[in-house]
């Protein structure tokens, strides 16, 4: 995963940052340090550092972390599910508790918006939250 995120700042990120634009990513460095420290038990520093290898010290102006109860998330899975998905509920505690660890270690960056309602109500908690910590 870090070789893919490495190619994709490279490739993707970085030259659109270096045009003017924005960028808007879905689960960036944070998930690999949520999944393998927390989820999987590695040391948090050597994801961390990894992580910050991988995306040459790339880091976002905002992070928006979704935040849906255990039982939401369940039923909007569905039945098909990937090795992470299945991973169970021991695991996925571990990972959004690490989660909950970053946004607080970087409040300053990290925005928690529920993930509960309708598409549209999740859709302008995130818009609020980027023009109010953006100016967009």
């Amino acid at each position: 995963m870090a070789a893919a995120r490495a190619q994709h700042v490279t490739e993707v990120i970085r030259p659109t940052l270096e045009s003017g634009r924005h960028v808007v990513c879905d689960r960036y460095a944070h998930s690999s340090i949520a999944y393998q420290s927390g989820g999987r038990g590695l040391e948090f520093r050597e994801i961390e550092g990894l992580s910050d290898w991988a995306t040459e010290g790339l880091w976002p102006d905002l992070v928006i972390q979704l935040e849906v109860a255990t039982a939401v998330a369940v039923a909007r899975l569905g039945d098909k599910l990937d090795r992470f998905e299945a991973a169970g509920t021991d695991f996925h505690a571990r990972v959004d508790q690490t989660y909950r660890d970053l946004a607080a270690r970087n409040a300053d960056r990290w925005v928690v918006i529920s993930g509960d309602g309708s598409i549209l109500e999740v859709r302008d908690r995130v818009r609020a939250a980027v023009r109010e910590r953006l100016a967009v």
